[in-house]
């Protein structure tokens, strides 16, 4: 018979390791974020459509007036 010694037993996870190590994951990714900062990329309007896309067609009139907006 192959008898294993205490050392040699695997313990099953514990819930606290678990924890502790999602714990310093998140830490990690963290750091990570704050040390790396990235500009974030300008965007440009495209030429010949200034200002926002909405335009107040008969479908959305009939939206507001039905859900009294």
């Amino acid at each position: 018979m192959d008898r294993k010694t205490p050392d040699q037993i695997e313990k099953p996870a514990s819930r606290r390791g678990f924890f502790t190590s999602i714990g310093l994951g998140a830490t990690a990714a963290a750091a990570s974020l704050i040390a790396a900062p990235q500009q974030a990329a300008a965007v440009t309007p495209a030429k010949g459509k200034a200002g926002s896309h909405y335009t107040e067609s008969e479908h959305i009139k009939q939206f507001y007036r039905v859900n009294r907006y």
